[in-house]
């Protein structure tokens, strides 16, 4: 039979070995969107808006599959970033897609952004702006909080039960003992 600090280390090793694995292979999927919008009369700036669910260390913003702008994160807590295009023209309308990279690994590409620059008059604009909606919601960073947390709770779990079995033997080998030191089978 095997003893309990055994299975206690194969479980620890299986809870920590394999979601460690799996998030370096695998990154979210960011979500791209355009400020105001993504139809514009032709003249009104636009900011490209990239977000990721985790904390990265680059994104590139590409248009029709040609890098065009990478950003580096200065922040340890950013997860989004501001891509400033000046005003919407025919040379700034296309399809954008954005990417990030976290310790060398890039993820997926975003959705695709189609960014129009309609023949307007800007007072009438307003009415035919859309915006396109973010693919991560607050729900989908709860759902996988809530699996860390879990997975947390397991590894404590684990730990502690190594911790009770060192200090169960180590108790007792104490109470074996004499006062003198010396077993009392001796």
């Amino acid at each position: 039979m095997f003893p309990l600090h055994s299975i206690s280390i194969l479980v620890l090793m299986i809870c920590l070995g394999q979601p460690t694995h799996m998030q370096d292979e695998y990154l979210p999927r960011p979500y791209i969107f355009a400020e105001p919008g993504n139809v514009l009369p032709r003249g009104i700036p636009v900011v490209i808006m990239c977000k990721s669910p985790v904390v990265f260390d680059r994104f590139r913003l590409e248009k029709e599959n040609f890098r065009i702008i990478d950003v580096m994160n200065s922040s340890s807590s950013k997860t989004e970033a501001r891509f400033y295009l000046g005003r919407v023209s025919k040379d700034t309308a296309g399809l954008y897609r954005c990417l990030y990279e976290v310790k060398n690994t890039w993820s997926p590409r975003s959705e695709t952004l189609v960014l129009e620059g309609i023949h307007e008059d800007i007072t009438q604009a307003s009415a035919t702006i859309t915006q396109v909606t973010p693919g991560f919601t607050l729900q989908s960073y709860k759902v996988w909080n809530g699996v860390r947390m879990a997975l947390a709770g397991v590894v404590l779990l684990v730990l502690g039960a190594i911790i009770g079995e060192a200090w169960y033997k180590q108790k007792s080998t104490d109470s074996s003992r004499t006062p003198e030191g010396h077993n009392q089978g001796d």
